[in-house]
Formats: structure tokens, sequence, C-alpha cells
């Protein structure tokens, strides 16, 4: 009985074991040949084959151009993409341990070593540096930045690969930047300790956004640390005006996204990774419904929203909504936009139009997809494997050139390898 019960369940699976492990390997292995660093293994917004022809170059870089927070300059987001990718190895070697997955992770854990010794402040985790020098980056940094860097760590020093000597130097840099955070009331400042940072605005605002970024991080520093002083610092917040910021955690109408349509899966990285460290079965609950919530309500937002509109023409979105068929001015989902997209979408002659549409078809329902699978919620989850399975199967990223997407595809094979083996 019990194995036809299994068969049952196995054949709501759009894919066996052997399509799920070689998707999730073969994306990787292309994904690192095109934009890991064959040394350092630090991840890159662009492909490194076309590096000399990257718009900004190392004296730009070192000037700071073409603004302090290096936007468009294809290594401004690397600590995200390199923290985000070991959070979905240690995922999938937790499901199915296996030394490639584990050579995977190791590399991860270097490329933000590296990244972090860059940094000319102790604390401050940069974005870059340059592939062709170290000195070259941004200290202009973020917060996608830094609470990347400590939950990724944290879960690192927590798995069976990190080494007594892996452990002491996470314990000392999550430390360093936990402390230079603190001292500046959990925000961002410039390496003079005056000037916030772009994206550097503090997180102690009692409110939903805030405290879905300030309490995993701060969890995770004594995670990862197994330090008391990080310990009582997160009881401290956690409790501070009865426990206020735990209500903000709960599901409900409070519950606010990235206005950006694209980014808003960055937090369920924070979100899944609170979920995983945490002990307390309520509170693991809580968690849990919130990355429901957030991961329905991307799925559900329109595309264009009002906040995105302003970034591109009216006649770009027009020639948009032409090129690609849409009923409306607008997708009324990421559901839709999944649903519609084509193949020739990547052959648009418009190069302008083009990248709108790569953005509208592939990357805006990739981040709900994202969030899907970080979500915890195993209906959820199954409910989308076929349209997820779909979309990873019907993109070309050979014509996809930003990192971005193509580290979000791995990154999701790998969490879709964890589920399967995990439910197995």
């Amino acid at each position: 009985m019990l194995l036809a019960v299994t068969a049952m369940v196995f054949s709501d699976y759009p894919f066996t074991e052997k399509e799920i492990t070689e998707k999730a390997l073969n994306l990787t292995s292309r994904y690192f040949q095109d934009f890991a660093h064959p040394e350092t293994f630090v991840l890159y917004g662009g492909r490194l084959s076309t590096k000399d022809k990257w718009k900004y170059k190392i004296e730009d870089i070192k000037a700071g151009k073409p603004d302090p927070w290096g936007y468009g300059s294809r290594i401004e987001d690397t600590g995200l993409h390199c923290g985000h990718m070991l959070g979905a190895f240690l995922d999938a070697y937790a499901a199915r341990p296996d030394p490639e997955i584990a050579a995977y992770a190791k590399k991860m854990y270097s490329a933000l070593k590296f990244i972090y010794e860059c940094s000319p402040v102790p604390g401050l985790v940069p974005r870059g540096p340059h592939p062709d020098d170290k000195t070259a980056l941004y200290t202009d940094s973020s917060m996608d930045q830094h609470t990347t860097y400590i939950i990724s760590m944290a879960m690192y020093a927590l798995s069976p690969l990190a080494t007594a000597e892996e452990k002491s130097f996470i314990k000392k840099s999550l430390d360093e930047t936990g402390k230079r955070l603190k001292k500046y009331d959990y925000s961002i400042k410039q390496p003079d300790g005056v000037t916030e940072a772009h994206v550097g605005f503090s997180w102690l605002g009692f409110n939903s956004s805030h405290a879905q970024i300030l309490l995993p991080t701060v969890y995770a520093l004594f995670k990862g640390t197994a330090d008391d002083f990080w310990k009582k610092e997160y009881e401290r917040l956690a409790d501070e005006e009865t426990g206020k910021r735990w209500e903000f955690l709960k599901p409900g109408e409070h519950i606010t996204l990235n206005g950006h349509p694209i980014y808003a899966n960055q937090n369920c990285f924070r979100g899944n990774a609170f979920y995983r460290m945490l002990g307390d079965p309520q509170k693991k609950e809580i968690i849990r419904g919130l990355l429901t919530q957030c991961a329905e309500m991307q799925m559900a937002r329109e595309y264009p929203n009002d906040f995105f509109y302003k970034f591109s023409p009216a006649e770009k979105w027009e020639a948009l909504a032409k090129e690609c068929g849409w009923p409306g001015s607008r997708l009324v989902s990421a559901e839709q936009a999944a649903a519609m997209y084509k193949p020739e979408f990547l052959a648009i002659a418009d190069w302008q139009v083009r990248a709108m549409a790569k953005l509208a078809h592939i990357r805006f329902p990739l981040g709900g997809y994202h969030m899907i699978v970080t979500s915890e919620n195993e209906e959820l989850i199954k409910k989308y494997l076929p349209v997820i399975w779909s979309l990873m199967n019907n993109v070309d990223l050979t014509k996809i050139d930003d990192g971005e997407t193509n580290y979000i595809f791995s990154a999701i094979a790998w969490h879709l390898y964890s589920f399967y083996f995990l439910h197995k």
C-alpha cells in the first residue's frame, strides 16, 4: 500500500529524479562557466567573456562612477548572487548530500570570504570587486548585500560542511558586520561613518518591512557566531514594545512587498533562512504563513505597477504590449506573464522592447517562483511545479545576458531538487 501511495505522489511531479538532478547540474555548470571568476568564484552580473565591453572600467569604479553604488557596473550585486546561491546549495545538500553540491557550496563560501576581505573597512560588505582588480569596488553598499552576507554565512556555519577554521572566520566577520550595523542603529554607512548608503536606511522601524529585515538578520548573527551578545540583542529587539515586531511578521493586511516588482524575491531569502534557523514551532509557523502570503501576493500583482512604469517611456510600454500580445496595457499577474511567454520574445528587433519583454515575461514571474519554492508551503509549491518546470525548459539562457536571471534559474533548480528529495 505504501508503495502505491508513493508512486501516486511522485506522479504529480513534472520531472523525474534524473531530470531535476541533470537540470540543476547543467544550469549551474553553464552559469558558473559564464559568470563565475575562475579563481575567486565570485559571481558577476555579466558574462566574464564580455568584461572588456562592460560600460564602467576599473578607473570608473575607483572614482565611484557612474554613482557611488555602482548600478549597471555588473559588480553591484556580487554578494547577493553568491549568498543566494550558497543558500540554494545548502538547501539541496541538506536534502540529499552530494560531493558536487558540497564543492559548489565551498566555492560560494570562498567567494563571500573574498568579497568581505576586499573591503577597506571591517564590517562593511562592499559591492564588487571588479574581476581584474580587487581594489576596484563600491563601498556604498546596501541592505541586501549585508543581510545576504550575514544570513548565508550563518547558514554555512550551521551546516556540516563548515570546518573549524571557516567557522572561526564567519564568527569574526559576522561580529564585525553586526557591530558596525548596530553602531549606526542598524543602518549602513559609507566608510566615513557619516554618509548613509543609497540603500542604507535603518531597520529599526516598527513595521512589517523593517521587521522582516531586522529580526532574521540579528537572529542569524546569533546563530552564526554562537555568541550570547547577539542572542541577547535579538531578544531585546524581538521583545521591544511587548513583541511588536513579531506582530508585524504575522500574516495580514499590513504585509507589503518591495515596491519594485522585480526585486520582491530578495526578502524570501531572509524569511526562508529565518524559518530554517528558528526552533520554536509556533514562530516557524508564523514565518511560513508570512512566506506563503508574500509569494501569493507576488504572483497576483500587476505588471508594470505604477512604481515601475516610470522607468520606461510610455511609447515603449505600448510597443511592448503590442509585440507580446497583451490583452490590455498591463499584465494582471505574474501567472499571466509566464503563461504568455514565447521564445520569439528574445528576438524582438527593438533592443529596449526586447529587454523589457525579458523582464516582463521571464524575470518578473521568475521572482515569484523563487518566492514559491522558498515558501515552505508544500501545497503551494506543488501547485506551481508544472509552470515553473515549463519556464525552466522554454527559456534559452544563452540569450539572457544578465547574471541575475541566470542565478535565479539555478537557485530555483536546486530548491526544486531539495523539495523533491525531501518528499521522496
